[in-house]
């Protein structure tokens, strides 16, 4: 059974122990600010100079801290990148959380103010290169590739609901399929040919209209 928001967040914000955040070992208060303060630094870089900037060097620089003290809390470069991708995973629902689309009690506003999170996310520049980022990180690595993993799964998880409740007689597979169709659109709002293309006017809306079909959200209209 998929995983709530709430519970994903906390998967992804914690550990295996009551001593870790984000996987990370860190018993006290002082320990879990560093490795907070650390890890907000790499999702900066992440956003600003992608992948290739998050060294070990580089960002013991930013933090102000010694090699050996950052490596004490991040023993391999793996071990950083996925604490990296759990950390900016978890922001992102967060954000999600705060907004409350999903509590919205009528089923076509929740599905429109949960596309209109996803298509703000996907053409803020900022959003756009942390997404990529972490989207390469998962393409090479197994942590990141896990938990980057499961919050993909649990944003097509949540238009699998609402794709079934519009539809209720679809088989399960038509209705994944659906949700993948519709998450795939929603990406599309992004700079998808970098920061000199200008997206068509009127992009948002026709695809708001094209998920809505997709769905069977206009049905009954």
């Amino acid at each position: 059974m998929p995983v709530s928001l709430d519970a994903l967040i906390d998967q992804l914000k914690t550990g295996a122990t009551a001593s870790e955040v984000y996987g990370v070992v860190a018993p006290s208060n002082r320990s879990r600010a560093t490795v907070e303060k650390v890890l907000d630094e790499a999702v900066e870089v992440l956003a600003t100079e992608g992948v290739s900037g998050l060294s070990f060097r580089a960002l013991a620089r930013r933090c102000d801290m010694r090699l050996s003290n950052l490596q004490y809390y991040f023993a391999t470069q793996d071990a950083l990148l996925t604490a990296v991708t759990r950390h900016a995973s978890a922001a992102r629902l967060e954000e999600l959380r705060a907004r409350g689309a999903l509590t919205l009690p009528d089923l076509r506003e929740r599905f429109h103010a949960y596309l209109d999170f996803c298509m703000d996310r996907a053409r803020t520049p900022r959003a756009q290169a942390i997404a990529s980022g972490l989207k390469d990180l998962a393409q090479r690595l197994d942590g990141p590739a896990k938990h980057f993993g499961a919050a993909c799964q649990f944003h097509i998880h949540i238009l699998e609901e609402m794709v079934a409740a519009f539809s209720s007689d679809l088989p399960a597979q038509t209705v994944t399929h659906k949700a993948v169709m519709i998450a795939g659109l929603v990406d599309t709002v992004g700079p998808m040919c970098g920061m000199a293309y200008a997206p068509p006017e009127g992009l948002r809306e026709a695809i708001l209209t094209q998920a809505s079909d997709i769905a069977g959200a206009t049905a009954g209209l």
